[in-house]
């Protein structure tokens, strides 16, 4: 799946980052082969119910709340701008996308997401709305896409990954794992 960028998106130089990241990985003979040990729920088809997803996204949530601190998440690692707010007029806004990049190892695990999602709300102030795990193209063998909470990652051609959003922190009337969220706006960036 091809995500479309407005101008207020990714920059061709932040795209590079996140394929020179995901090469990285590659050149230090990281698994190329699937990561089930790390990917949970792999065997779930995609959109198939999860029976324990509710204290899943609970414990996910209590281990990003520290991110609301954006400060927090900075001192932990979470300095990659891998985008500028990202917004679509007719599916909504992602927000910004932060990376930490040595989470960026082919490796999924459910309470470490790769990327926290960040709304603007003025003078500096963001808002923590979501979460996104990624692994990147070449990191990953499988035939089929990875899942976690029973979902399948979309592909992400833009950024050489696969990718799957996880509104933790926003509601999404679309669905906790949809791509864009219409809750999220950019109209707050004064970046």
């Amino acid at each position: 799946m091809r995500v479309p960028i407005n101008p207020r998106a990714a920059t061709p130089l932040l795209a590079a980052g996140v394929v020179a990241i995901a090469v990285s990985c590659a050149e230090r003979g990281e698994p190329t082969s699937p990561p089930v040990a790390h990917v949970h729920v792999a065997a779930t088809q995609s959109g198939a119910p999860v029976a324990d997803l509710g204290p899943k996204l609970a414990a996910l949530k209590s281990s990003t709340s520290r991110y609301h601190d954006f400060e927090a998440a900075q001192a932990d690692g979470y300095t990659v701008k891998v985008t500028g707010c990202m917004e679509d007029a007719a599916r909504g806004g992602m927000g910004y996308h932060y990376a930490k990049g040595e989470l960026i190892d082919g490796q999924v695990i459910e309470a470490r997401p790769e990327v926290l999602l960040y709304e603007p709300q003025g003078k500096g102030k963001p808002r923590l709305v979501g979460v996104e795990f990624i692994i990147p193209f070449t990191a990953w063998a499988g035939a089929e896409p990875p899942t976690l909470y029973g979902q399948a990652f979309a592909r992400n051609e833009t950024f050489q990954v696969w990718a799957l959003h996880v509104w933790t922190w926003r509601d999404n009337r679309n669905g906790v794992f949809t791509d864009w969220n219409p809750a999220v706006s950019c109209d707050r960036d004064n970046a």
